[in-house]
């Protein structure tokens, strides 16, 4: 059995929406994990959010072992 798949992403991040618009249309299952850009100093800064995108952008796609940073 195939991990699901992982989107750390923003409510208001266009490009997460458009990455969220291409798994729907692919019927692919996945879970929202939410990225706060504005909380105590944006959680795209903390230091496990950074082990998975140095960039610390949004969104960060998780498919088993690949991630994916750009959209």
């Amino acid at each position: 059995m195939s991990e699901t798949i992982k989107l750390y992403s923003y409510w208001r991040s266009s490009a997460a929406y458009r990455v969220r618009i291409a798994l729907n249309l692919k019927a692919l299952p996945y879970e929202i994990v939410p990225v706060h850009l504005v909380n105590n100093g944006g959680e795209q800064h903390r230091e496990e959010y950074l082990e998975l995108n140095p960039q610390g952008t949004v969104p960060t796609l998780l498919d088993g072992a690949r991630v994916f940073r750009q959209s």
